[in-house]
Formats: C-alpha cells, structure tokens, sequence
C-alpha cells in the first residue's frame, strides 16, 4: 500500500524541479559532468526546428489523452488511467478514483490532494504509475537545473538525454529514487510543446526495471502528438 503512496508523491516531484528553471528556452544538456555555465549557454532548439513524424506505438500501447497539456499520450496497455478533472462529473471516472484510492489504502481525499497538480494519472496493479503534470510555462529545463533537487530528495544515478519529439525539443532524465522504503525507477520527460507550453511527464517504476522505463520513454517520445 505504501508503496503506490509514495510514488505518486515522488512523481509529482516534476513540478517543483521546473520551477528552478526560470523563464528562458531550453538549453541542450549533455551529461552530469556538464558544468552549469555550460548547460545554460549551450544554444537552445527553436520549437520551429523540423520536428519528427509520430509513429503509431507498437502493440501493448494505447493512446490516452492529456487534455489540459493538449497531447496524445502513449500508455502501456491494462493501466487504470484517471483523469483529475472529470473525478467529479463523470460517473466512470469517480469509480476508477475510488477503485485507486482503495487500492493503494488512501482516503479519497488524500488521494485527491495527492493528484491536484495532474492532468493525467495512471496506474497499475503493482503501482507502476505515468503522470502528466498539468501544462507549465515554457521554461529553461537542463540538467544543471534539475540535478541539485533530485539529489536532495536522495535520487541516484542520474543521467540525462535532449533531443527532439513529434511536439517539440526535449529533456529525458532518469535515475533511482527511495522514498518511504520503496525503491523507484524514475524517468521524466520536460516537452516543451509549443512555444508557451512545457509538458512534465513522469513514468515510474515500482516493479518497472530502468530498462522497462527507458523502453516506455522511448515509445512515448516517438509517439507522442499533439491533439
């Protein structure tokens, strides 16, 4: 039960780390050694870059839309996926929410609170869970950024990736996190989607190997599109 807990709450780290980040474009990151003032001056990537066609995911996926951040969003097949604004007015979803938060021991509200910042969670019988962070303003996302939070919530390992999606340039990064005994592959994806807009993705895995991660990561950078 602890386990599904803690993982939603490390998940929604996301939107603490962009928060650091300040209101400039993203910059290339290249690896952990990178030095500060390098990742920050590095040249950015203009949203207007030629960007890749999506590819339709391979099976075991299935396409769910994060309506507030304006994506469709590849999940892995058989996650009960919640949506935090329609708990209230759709009769479906007000089952799905009260099916989890029994799931994972949480009162409704608790759950409820724990959610508040998402506009898409997901999640499965071993609480491996997806979320997507409600849209935040475009901002400045490297590695230099982030890297000093994750180490101070007790992350290890940690690498990271840039490059472009079907929606915009990205930052990928990984690492392993520990938080109330439970032990979490983590990925987080920053997509800057439009020239406003930054989509926070964040795939962790209880169960979930790093390889398992990176695998999802890999099929949502290639195909994910925008509404």
């Amino acid at each position: 039960m602890m386990k599904g807990g803690s993982a939603i709450a490390a998940a929604a780290v996301g939107a603490a780390l962009l928060m650091v980040g300040g209101c400039t474009s993203p910059s290339a990151v290249t690896s952990p050694s990178t030095s500060a003032s390098a990742a920050e001056s590095a040249p950015s990537t203009p949203p207007s870059a030629a960007l890749p066609a999506p590819v339709a995911p391979p099976a075991g996926y299935t396409m769910v839309t994060a309506a507030a951040n304006k994506v469709h969003v590849p999940l892995p097949t058989g996650l009960e996926v919640l949506d935090p604004a329609q708990i209230d007015v759709s009769p479906d979803m007000q089952q799905t929410f009260d099916d989890m938060a029994q799931k994972l021991g949480m009162t409704a509200d608790d759950l409820k609170q724990q959610i508040s910042s998402l506009d898409l969670y997901a999640m499965d019988a071993d609480s491996n869970n997806i979320n997507v962070l409600q849209p935040l303003p475009a901002v400045g996302t490297t590695l230099a950024e982030v890297q000093p939070s994750l180490q101070n919530l007790g992350a290890t390992g940690i690498t990271s990736t840039t490059g472009v999606c079907p929606t915009g340039p990205v930052l990928v990064v990984t690492y392993t996190l520990t938080a109330n005994d439970a032990t979490m592959n983590q990925a987080q994806l920053y997509v800057q989607t439009d020239t406003m807009t930054t989509t926070v993705i964040t795939i962790t895995g209880v169960t979930w190997t790093t390889d398992q991660v990176q695998q999802i990561a890999d099929v949502m950078l290639a195909s994910l599109q925008h509404v």
